[in-house]
């Protein structure tokens, strides 16, 4: 009981806070005049995934973005994975190998900088995939590659 009960405590203030997050995203680009920022909001409006009720950053806003946005979406998406991180850390039994505990793996003292010089710099090389998530671009290029083992122990496929 007390196991179900915390994890339904962090997967809450896991989302909440990143729905708090976006939420203050949209403040911010809502608040802002010039043409490309409202170009910016209309394309986040647009890029509501339906199955998850929220936007999903792709490619396309990503390089419209500022880099201090930049900043602060890698920010958002690093404390999500710290707050699960802590939680986990501070409750043993809420340890699973989960894909926080491979982003912590993966991601591992690489500055935030470097995180956002790498996603862009995939977004240059493949124009073609603007329509891929940025997380994606994340595990693809800088978690998968730095991680043992798969999520919940499962090997990793190799890529052709």
């Amino acid at each position: 009981m007390f196991n179900k009960k915390w994890k339904k405590v962090m997967i809450c203030f896991s989302v909440a806070c990143l729905l708090g997050f976006m939420g203050h995203v949209f403040n911010v680009l809502a608040s802002e005049q010039s043409p490309n920022q409202k170009a910016t909001q209309k394309a986040i409006e647009k890029g509501l995934d339906d199955s998850l009720g929220m936007p999903v950053l792709k490619g396309d806003l990503w390089q419209q973005m500022t880099h201090d946005s930049k900043i602060g979406f890698i920010w958002g998406f690093g404390h999500v994975v710290s707050i699960e991180h802590f939680l986990m850390e501070k409750y043993p039994e809420l340890k699973r190998d989960s894909f926080v505990a491979k982003v912590v793996e993966g991601m591992d003292n690489i500055p935030m900088n470097e995180v956002i010089i790498e996603v862009d710099r995939y977004y240059e090389t493949h124009p073609d995939e603007m329509d891929k998530p940025v997380t994606s671009v994340l595990w693809d290029t800088m978690i998968r590659p730095n991680i043992k083992t798969g999520i919940a122990g499962r090997q990793l496929k190799k890529r052709p």
